[in-house]
C-alpha cells in the first residue's frame, strides 16, 4: 500500500529569545479537493498543535516569529517530511530566515497555507502560492 500525505502544522514561535518550531500532523486519509474535509482536517491539526504551544507558556512568554506566517498548514509526502523538513526546521531555528524557509516549504510540499483566526469567522488558510513573493 502506497504511503498516505499528511498534513502538518507548523508555528514559528521565540520564547525566552530562542526560536523554537513545534510542528504536530495527521495522515491524510480522505480528498482534500474536498472544501469541508480539508477545513475539519486542517482544523483539527492547528487546533492540535496550537494547545501544545499555549502548554509551553508556562516556561515563558512566547512570541509569534512573522506576523503573516507564524502559524503554518503544509499538505507534504511522508518521505520529505521525514528526510527534509528536519534540515529545513535546524536552519530556521539557527539563521530565523523565515522568507527562505518559506521558499524551501514550499518547493518540499503539495500546498502551503497560512492559518489566522478571523473573529465572527474562526480558522482561516490562506494559500501561499510557491511562486509568489513572501
Amino acid at each position: 500500500m502506497a504511503s498516505q500525505d499528511y498534513l502538518i502544522a507548523i508555528a514559528l514561535i521565540e520564547q525566552n529569545s530562542v526560536r523554537a518550531m513545534p510542528l504536530g500532523g495527521k495522515e491524510i486519509k480522505d480528498n482534500l479537493d474536498d472544501k469541508d474535509i480539508f477545513r475539519k482536517l486542517g482544523e483539527d491539526v492547528i487546533l492540535n498543535l496550537l494547545l501544545r504551544v499555549f502548554q509551553r507558556s508556562a516556561e515563558g512568554p512566547l512570541n509569534t516569529a512573522s506576523e503573516d506566517s507564524g502559524l503554518l498548514l503544509v499538505h507534504m509526502h511522508p518521505k520529505r517530511m521525514q528526510k527534509e523538513l528536519p534540515f529545513i526546521k535546524s536552519e530556521w531555528i539557527r539563521d530565523g530566515d523565515t522568507k527562505q524557509f518559506l521558499k524551501y516549504l514550499g518547493n518540499l510540499s503539495k500546498e502551503v497555507w497560512s492559518a489566522s483566526f478571523v473573529k465572527y469567522k474562526g480558522i482561516e488558510f490562506t494559500s501561499i502560492s510557491k511562486n509568489e513573493e513572501i
